[in-house]
């Protein structure tokens, strides 16, 4: 399942604001701030884009019962 906050903490830490990302991801801010807040949750394929933009392995943005059932 998408982890809502630490694709926010990551955003965060790379100096990258809501609109900043929503622009390189090419989707509205309204979406990336609906992720951020629960609201809803990203397409697998925007998950993947998301995760090249915030310089992290996909895996990092589910969370860590989700991660290990993907991989198992």
């Amino acid at each position: 399942m998408f982890d809502r906050h630490v694709f926010a903490a990551r955003r965060v830490a790379l100096g990258l604001s809501v609109e900043a990302l929503a622009e390189k991801m090419r989707v509205a801010p309204s979406t990336v701030r609906r992720w951020e807040s629960g609201e809803t949750c990203p397409s697998l394929r925007s998950l993947a884009l998301s995760a090249r933009y915030l310089r992290t392995p996909l895996v990092s943005l589910m969370t860590e019962a989700e991660a290990t059932r993907t991989i198992s």
